[in-house]
């Protein structure tokens, strides 16, 4: 009897292996799904680094440019006949004609000035007849005056004086017939209107006496100065009408002048011995002019060059990022290519100050600069096109980097080299340099500071005792991967800082709450303000990753005050220069809109231009700092605001430091 059990088990066996296939399936399938997933949302960085070999060599720092030959010294002959619709050519010397002192070398067409004088001597005529009339006038006023001063006063004064004596003899007359009438009456020899006529004649007699007096006084005090100063009036304005016709004569006299000096001018003379250069030329909007007969000039235009053949220069506009590394005495080759390729010798003469005149298109601004030829000039012609490169820098046998190379971060300058792997190495764990290459060559990345004295378009030159040495691999990309940058700078200046602030001058040590106090106390300011926002371990000391990740942060590179000033002057190379108010100003607002963008760029999580107090609560007591910038009290600080609070902030460390007290924070000098 054959039992039907194991049938049975066979089929469940079969069951169980399907569905441990299955169930290993769907597993393989979830890891993928969520390998796949893991990888979208935090995909791992594959490094491609580019490197260069920090090499010592010749350094040559050029400047490389086209100019113009022209004449050192160079005569300009211009036309000085101003008209408002310039003037014609009649005839003109050739062009590379040598002339003397005085010869004829431009004669301008005179026929409207011709036209223009005749007119004028015409006004000029005119002018005289009116101004000789008006001179006339005033000499006839003062003798109209000297007239009557003396002459007809004198006569009327001597009339009256004259009727005052009469008066006087006639009032003696009556006064004795009136007494004698008076002694007649008493005895009765005159009647009574006898008496009383010879009375009213003596009365008569003494109005008439007083009248006569009384009109020689008003003649002396008052006709008399009344008619002076008639008189006098009409002196003055005829003497203001002389004047004016004066003036005018004059002016119409000196047009008269100017015209015959136009006249003479349009004949132009050689100033100097020379070879004739036409001033011909085209500007900007591609009009041309040729110095020819029938061409029309300008006053002030230029006609004719009368260059020195014997002491050449070449023009060559420089741009104006360069220009900066251009001073007089730089040794220059000048190449010119229509001689064969032939090279001159020169050095920079001068530069202007100003910008050369371009189109309204060209934004870069250029500035003429002169090199002079030294030496033997010979072939070389006025207008030719040379090419010059101008030596600004040269120095053998020093180390170079390429300018990619350098990362500059808050007036630190940083390179990343490539480095043999240590495991054992802290800075080669994966928090920080890492390990890349194949396993036959595995490297490490390692961030250093370094200093450079000069630098050109393409290389660097690194100071003596620098930490690159020759042969180092320097990492040519940095700045392809930020986040990895970033982090390798902050330890950087997490190591240094523990040097100088730890207990043991390690720069893998710990900081603990003293030592802090005693940091803040060296920087001049809380670099940290708050122990337990950067303690993340809660060990209560500040590991070199924690302080790496606190300066991450709030790119605070815990430089004290002192060295900060110390820094800036070696930069200048000597004290910088006072400043005034608009300058320190418009530093400080710099710097403020510095720190800003980087508080911005490392906390704004959503992207609103505003920190909360939630986004700026990693930050400690520094962000509850900032949070008081929040003059609007909308629950956060806008650009603005944190730029004025930023200010603020500079302007009041910069005083406490200035008074020797602790706070601040470094680099606050306007105009850094």
């Amino acid at each position: 009897m054959i039992s039907a059990k194991p049938s049975h088990l066979h089929g469940n066996s079969t069951v169980v292996v399907l569905f441990a296939i299955i169930v290993g399936a769907m597993a393989t399938m979830g890891w993928w799904v969520w390998n796949t997933v893991q990888d979208a949302i935090d995909p791992e960085v594959v490094y491609s680094f580019q490197f260069s070999e920090a090499e010592v060599g010749l350094f040559k720092h050029t400047i490389n440019e086209t100019g113009d030959i022209e004449a050192a010294e160079n005569v300009e002959v211009k036309c000085e006949v101003r008209s408002s619709g310039g003037v014609e050519i009649i005839s003109v010397v050739d062009e590379g004609e040598v002339v003397k002192e005085g010869d004829l070398l431009v004669e301008l067409d005179t026929s409207t000035l011709e036209d223009q004088k005749q007119a004028q001597q015409i006004l000029v005529n005119r002018a005289l007849s009116t101004k000789t009339s008006a001179d006339a006038a005033l000499r006839q006023a003062e003798i109209t005056k000297q007239e009557y001063l003396e002459g007809t006063f004198i006569q009327n004064e001597a009339t009256i004086e004259a009727n005052i004596l009469i008066a006087k003899q006639n009032l003696a007359t009556y006064q004795d017939k009136a007494a004698f009438s008076e002694r007649l009456a008493a005895k009765g020899f005159v009647t009574q209107q006898q008496l009383e006529s010879d009375r009213f004649a003596v009365k008569r007699t003494e109005l008439e006496l007083a009248l006569t007096q009384t009109e020689l006084k008003t003649l002396r005090e008052i006709t008399r100065q009344k008619m002076v100063v008639g008189y006098d009036a009409d002196i003055e304005t005829r003497k203001a009408q002389l004047e004016a016709e004066n003036k005018n004569y004059d002016e119409e006299l000196k047009k008269l002048e100017e015209i015959n000096d136009m006249i003479s001018k349009c004949t132009i003379y050689a100033p100097q011995d020379g070879t004739v250069v036409h001033a011909n030329y085209g500007d900007e909007r591609g009009q041309q002019f040729t110095v020819e007969p029938g061409a029309s000039v300008r006053e002030r235009q230029t006609i004719i060059y009368l260059p020195d053949l014997e002491r050449l220069q070449v023009k060559t506009p420089i741009a104006e990022g360069k220009i900066a590394s251009v001073r007089e005495g730089l040794p220059v080759k000048i190449r010119v290519g229509a001689l064969e390729d032939r090279v001159f010798d020169g050095k920079v003469s001068s530069i202007n100050r100003y910008a050369e005149r371009q189109h309204w298109s060209q934004k870069v601004k250029r500035f003429a600069t002169f090199i002079e030829i030294d030496g033997d000039s010979e072939g070389a012609r006025v207008g030719l096109s040379a090419d010059v490169e101008i030596t600004v820098n040269q120095q053998p046998d020093r180390l170079q980097i390429p300018v990619q190379c350098l990362h500059e971060d808050n007036d630190q300058r940083f390179v990343l080299v490539r480095v043999e792997h240590d495991p054992n190495n802290p800075l080669h764990g994966e928090d920080l340099g890492k390990k890349h290459g194949d396993e036959q060559a595995p490297f490490s990345i390692e961030a250093r500071m370094i200093e450079y004295e000069a630098s050109n378009d393409k290389m660097l030159v690194l100071q003596d005792g620098s930490e690159i040495k020759r042969g180092d691999q320097v990492v040519q990309n940095p700045r392809e991967y930020p986040d990895f940058l970033r982090h390798l700078v902050s330890n950087h200046r997490a190591r240094i800082a523990m040097k100088r602030f730890s207990a043991n001058g390690e720069e893998n040590a710990e900081l603990t709450s003293e030592d802090i106090k005693k940091m803040n106390e060296i920087l001049g300011y809380e670099g940290i303000s708050n122990m337990e926002s950067v303690d993340l371990d809660e060990s209560n000391t500040i590991s070199t990753a924690e302080l790496t990740a606190f300066i991450t942060k709030t790119q605070d590179i815990l430089i004290p005050l002192e060295d900060t000033e110390e820094v800036a002057s070696t930069e200048s190379g000597a004290a910088l220069p006072e400043q005034t108010e608009e300058e320190k100003e418009a530093g400080y607002r710099k710097q403020a809109e510095e720190n800003a963008k980087k508080l911005m760029d490392a906390h704004d999580k959503d992207g609103d231009e505003a920190l909360s107090a939630e986004e700026l609560k990693p930050l400690g007591g520094f962000g509850d700092i900032i949070m008081g910038s929040d003059k609007n009290k909308d629950g956060k600080v806008d650009k603005e605001e944190l730029i004025l609070g930023s200010i603020q902030f500079i302007k009041a460390s910069e005083a406490k430091a200035a008074a020797g007290g602790p706070g601040g924070r470094p680099g606050g000098r306007g105009g850094k």
